[in-house]
């Protein structure tokens, strides 16, 4: 079996130079500009407030429902982003309280504790 080419690192000189290249590729507009982070707590602050601002829950679930498909990865799809699984998350959060929920009322309760909920459904789901 043939072993493994190694790889050299890069020295300082070369790094530069293909940043240098890069840079010149990006003002000829061969490369895209480098695209600006998202300010995660920012965007997270605003669409939460817009959401329960503007965006009825039972009455807009149609749409939450379609952005909700759009998010699912496909059968065949191999590379599975980190937002692609925070959704599955979410819809596996929503069965596993659907489930506490119904196992409750069969046992003749009608109200819980939203702590006991969190350590025994929410709690478990986030940290798959």
């Amino acid at each position: 079996m043939a072993a493994k080419k190694k790889y050299k690192r890069l020295t300082n000189k070369e790094k530069q130079l293909n940043k240098e290249v890069r840079e010149e590729m990006r003002a000829e507009g061969i490369l895209p500009p480098v695209k600006a982070r998202l300010n995660r707590s920012k965007f997270s602050k605003e669409v939460v407030e817009e959401f329960t601002g503007s965006f009825g829950l039972y009455t807009d679930l149609e749409y939450l429902s379609k952005a909700i498909s759009y998010m699912i990865p496909f059968e065949k799809e191999r590379h599975i982003t980190s937002e692609q699984i925070g959704v599955v998350k979410l819809l596996k959060l929503a069965m596993e309280i659907k489930k506490y929920i119904e196992e409750k009322i069969a046992q003749g309760e009608t109200k819980y504790s939203p702590l006991e909920m969190y350590k025994e459904v929410v709690h478990p789901v986030l940290r798959l």
